[in-house]
């Protein structure tokens, strides 16, 4: 199996999708020409759990381990989990030894989105980040933390300030593009020299543009990020259809 692209042949992509998350796969599928090629398996934990917390990411991370393999049945050429809590929750280092862990089962480079987001700010040569998720409190507070060791300022920071019993009835990830946008664009973003959209099942890569746009300052969010370091990663970054400034440079 490869892992490295070429241009005389269609790029076999693999997802590792939470069994909920019903944006991930189309925001593929709407980044790449017809040189690239989606294959997804969906993953759920074991155990109910009431709220996203230590324990159900732990589970979570455990059964995308044991199910990424599966995925190479369709000979993918590379791959990507799509969930930023799951990878962020413990750090950068567990969240480079999980990269490490899904790549070493699959057998080809899989991306993971909290260093995907690291990587693209980085790339950017991003320094001050306004930060604004659909999150309630304990995934803002793990998140904070994870960006707390990457060499960036925050500036700006905004999430579901709602009880988590409340937030559960609506959880802002479910908003459509417009919605979404009309909240990030309600917030202000003053001194940053980017605006980081970290949540996979968020809407907001079809309105990166729109924000660009109107904020007049980059925007990057966990899709968008994966979407990008995978396709450098494969050497594929002309199959890429124009979505914002990350995609453009």
């Amino acid at each position: 199996m490869c892992s490295k692209a070429d241009s005389s042949r269609q790029i076999r992509l693999g997802l590792l999708v939470p069994a909920g998350n019903t944006t991930f796969e189309p925001d593929f599928h709407s980044a790449f020409s017809s040189q690239v090629s989606i294959h997804s398996h969906r993953v759920i934990a074991q155990r109910s759990h009431a709220f996203e917390s230590y324990e159900s990411m732990d589970d979570i991370n455990e059964e995308a381990v044991k199910e990424v393999e599966k995925l190479a049945r369709a000979g993918v050429h590379f791959g990507a989990y799509g969930f930023t809590t799951a990878t962020f929750y413990r750090g950068r280092v567990f969240a480079e030894k999980l990269e490490q862990r899904l790549t070493q089962m699959l057998g080809v480079p899989v991306i993971v989105p909290a260093l995907a987001l690291l990587e693209a700010l980085t790339y950017l040569k991003i320094r001050k980040i306004s930060v604004v998720t659909p999150y309630p409190e304990w995934n803002n507070q793990t998140l904070k933390t994870f960006l707390s060791e990457a060499p960036f300022e925050i500036v700006g920071f905004k999430g579901d300030e709602r009880p988590k019993e409340v937030a559960k009835q609506s959880y802002l990830w479910h908003q459509s593009p417009d919605e979404a946008a009309t909240f990030i664009k309600e917030i202000s973003h003053k001194g940053a020299d980017a605006i980081v959209l970290p949540c996979t099942a968020w809407r907001t890569f079809e309105v990166i543009e729109e924000l660009e746009a109107d904020l007049n300052i980059p925007v990057v969010t966990a899709n968008q990020a994966t979407i990008w370091s995978l396709a450098r990663r494969a050497s594929i970054e002309s199959a890429l259809r124009p979505r914002g400034k990350l995609f453009a440079i």
